[in-house]
């Protein structure tokens, strides 16, 4: 597993890749050791050891650019090749749709649910946004309630509210 830090103006980002592809991320944290903590978790490791790569594959780079651009308020559609290791075919399904909500843009957890072919599944489409690992690449902070409301949001709902500000959607 490749482990690197970001250091933004919003925080410290951790990102991890296995050699499938982006395995986890974790959104801005208050220090370096959360970060990487909270990375750990995600990925289900005991601890993770910080390596410094110098020798970054081009789309790892890209995310990094990608990363720092979005948090400067830079329209970003993020292409990282995720890897999908311990994910159902379900859960794939729906984090497959919500990956292609653009920025800028939100979705309901229904609609979400109708386009990836299971209509009565919306509470179970906000199951899988608990279970994404990949935020921004995999947008889950733009799926919302039916009736416009944040709905729920495992990095908090103020993170939430932050990042749909930061893409300038109306209301929040």
């Amino acid at each position: 597993m490749k482990i690197v830090t970001i250091h933004t103006k919003h925080g410290w980002l951790a990102a991890g890749w296995s050699i499938e592809g982006l395995r986890g991320l974790v959104l801005p944290q208050k220090s370096y050791e959360k970060a990487l903590e909270k990375l750990a978790v995600r990925l289900q490791a005991e601890s993770l050891t910080m390596h410094i790569f110098e020798q970054l594959r081009s789309d790892e780079k890209k995310l990094i650019q990608d990363i720092e651009r979005y948090f400067r308020g830079e329209v970003v559609s993020f292409t990282a090749k995720i890897d999908w290791a311990g994910y159902t075919p379900f859960q794939q399904r729906v984090l497959s749709v919500v990956q292609q909500i653009k920025y800028g843009k939100v979705s309901s957890y229904k609609q979400v649910a109708i386009k990836a072919g299971f209509p009565k599944a919306a509470r179970a489409v906000g199951g899988v946004m608990r279970s994404n690992r990949t935020p921004l690449v995999i947008p889950c902070h733009r799926v919302l309630a039916s009736d416009g409301s944040l709905g729920g949001f495992s990095d908090g709902l103020e993170l939430k509210k932050d990042l749909l500000k930061l893409e300038m959607i109306p209301a929040f």
